[in-house]
């Protein structure tokens, strides 16, 4: 039997489908031991700086593992770089000092639940501005996503009123 994954038809933006759904798989598990280990670390971090310096250490490696074939840099406006200044100091840096700080406080669970939310509505995005039409398997995905926190949050509501 063929995987799904073959049967999808190449495009411009997606010249590989195939390839492009095991590295999403791929991404999926290393972002899972990425807030494991966070949590872990958060634990045991009285001050957050530990989890702090594991964030950075981890984008600083991410940066000079990606950098080879980002070589050489293309030419790009003054507005095209801002933007990718603004992504990286908000949409990354704050995002991961908010992490850092709530990784202690809340479940794993519930944090990789609110995490998801933005790649649930990547394909959004992508249909309004790129207007690519998502497949089965992403409108699946986000189907799961959505489900398990709404059930999260049914089940900690119910969970409260019983403890009152």
């Amino acid at each position: 039997m063929t995987a799904p994954a073959a049967r999808s038809r190449a495009t411009a933006t997606a010249s590989n489908p195939a390839l492009g759904n095991w590295l999403a798989i791929a991404s999926g598990l290393a972002w899972a031991l990425t807030l494991l280990t966070l949590r872990s670390i958060g634990r045991d971090d009285r001050g957050n700086d530990t989890t702090v310096a594991a964030v950075v250490a981890g984008n600083a490696l991410a940066c000079l593992a990606a950098l080879p074939f980002a070589l050489p840099m293309p030419r790009g406006t003054t507005v095209e770089w801002s933007t990718l200044a603004y992504l990286g100091v908000f949409q990354i840096g704050l995002a991961y000092v908010c992490l850092s700080s709530a990784i202690r406080r809340l479940p794993a669970l519930e944090i990789s639940l609110l995490l998801l939310l933005e790649p649930v509505l990547n394909p959004v995005w992508t249909r309004i501005i790129r207007h690519e039409e998502p497949g089965r398997w992403t409108l699946l995905g986000g189907v799961v996503i959505v489900s398990a926190t709404v059930i999260k949050l049914l089940a900690d509501a119910r969970a409260t009123e019983g403890t009152e």
